[in-house]
């Protein structure tokens, strides 16, 4: 078990929030004196108590919980179970281990970061996996939904990512069920194509790639997953940022996109801008535009106006995505036009209703 499950499960089991900190090294030697360097041994700072899980040379990592959350025994109990656990978090003598160990703690400042009110993009120089993060990666960010599931072991989606990728992949656990994936850029080597429409092709090729992705994890694991990809980058320079970004793009796919599973950023610049308008500013829209929201309560017209837009409001293709006759696709929107006014063949009135419906999952979401 690694302590992101560890650190989940210690607060389902004691009712009360396990938060992440990182205290400099000089600091912490104040405060614990000579059992500064013991896992799981706590120090009482501010009223917090604070239980080391991993040292560095400047650094040591703590879970913190105020004192008054809890009761003796479970403060023993927390200890404990750190100190079973040291052996698994402790740089061991094999590279194997050392990755593993590196990663965690590359998890937990970058868990910190997510949130940070102001939080850094630049990896810093105590992080020792860092110089690993200086060339260029597809980032992928790995969600699981399975609350009730068999919780899929960090060392088996490692072994099983690198079986896909090769040796060049880094696996960060960020949450109890969400994990960062560095992919070495060269992966995209022999799909490129030198054309026109490169940066087209390329974003294809990323969606292939979390397709595959996807779809080597489903087949290994039972559950609902979801995958969101970037465009590759310097991991040490915008790690935060960018998994703020997939993290968002996920949000945005299960709101938006309920069917699918493979979610890219670039799908998501009207939705992205509907989610951050404020609630109160949503309704004012939707009362103004006086477009009757119960048009999309009926599973076919959602289901008809989802296909039309995807395609371009090209009329044919949606008949036959839809296996419909075209005059039945016509009298459909004939229909919409009759309850709302408006006619989605019409391009003001496809993008009036387009926003409408977004903001219509918005608000079904909440």
């Amino acid at each position: 078990m690694n302590m992101i499950d560890l650190r989940h499960r210690i607060e389902r089991i004691v009712g009360v929030s396990v938060t992440e900190n990182t205290i400099d090294w000089s600091r912490w030697q104040e405060l614990a004196g000579n059992n500064n360097r013991q896992i799981g041994t706590s120090v009482i700072v501010d009223g917090v108590r604070c239980w080391p899980w991993s040292y560095s040379e400047e650094y040591v990592n703590v879970w913190e919980i105020e004192t008054g959350g809890l009761q003796d025994s479970e403060s023993e109990l927390i200890e404990l179970l750190l100190q079973t656990a040291a052996n698994q978090v402790r740089p061991a003598a094999s590279d194997k281990d050392n990755e593993e160990a590196a990663l965690l703690e590359l998890g937990a400042w970058l868990r910190g970061q997510l949130n940070a009110e102001t939080p850094e993009e630049v990896i810093p120089e105590h992080l020792i996996i860092k110089k690993r993060l200086a060339a260029a990666c597809v980032p992928f960010l790995l969600s699981s939904e399975n609350r009730t599931k068999p919780q899929i072991q960090y060392q088996k989606l490692n072994k099983l990512l690198k079986s896909y990728f090769g040796a060049e992949l880094l696996l960060i656990p960020v949450e109890e069920h969400e994990w960062l994936i560095l992919v070495g850029e060269n992966q995209l080597e022999d799909l490129r194509q030198v054309s026109e429409e490169s940066s087209e092709a390329e974003r294809t090729m990323l969606g292939d790639l979390g397709q595959g992705v996807y779809e080597l994890i489903a087949n290994e694991w039972v559950g609902n997953f979801h995958i969101s990809v970037a465009q590759p980058l310097i991991p040490e320079r915008t790690l935060t940022e960018v998994t703020q970004l997939l993290r968002e793009t996920l949000t945005l796919g299960k709101m938006f996109r309920v069917s699918e599973h493979i979610h890219l950023p670039w799908n998501f610049y009207l939705e992205r801008l509907v989610y951050s308008i404020p609630d109160k500013q949503r309704k004012q829209f939707v009362a103004r535009t006086e477009i009757g929201m119960t048009i999309f309560n009926d599973p076919e017209t959602l289901s008809t106006l989802e296909t039309f837009f995807q395609l371009d409001c090209n009329v044919s293709e949606t008949a036959k995505r839809l296996y419909i006759h075209r005059n039945t696709l016509l009298y459909r929107m004939d229909k919409i036009k009759q309850e709302t006014g408006l006619d989605v063949r019409s391009f003001k009135d496809a993008v009036l209703v387009k926003l409408t419906l977004l903001l219509y999952k918005v608000t079904k979401r909440k």
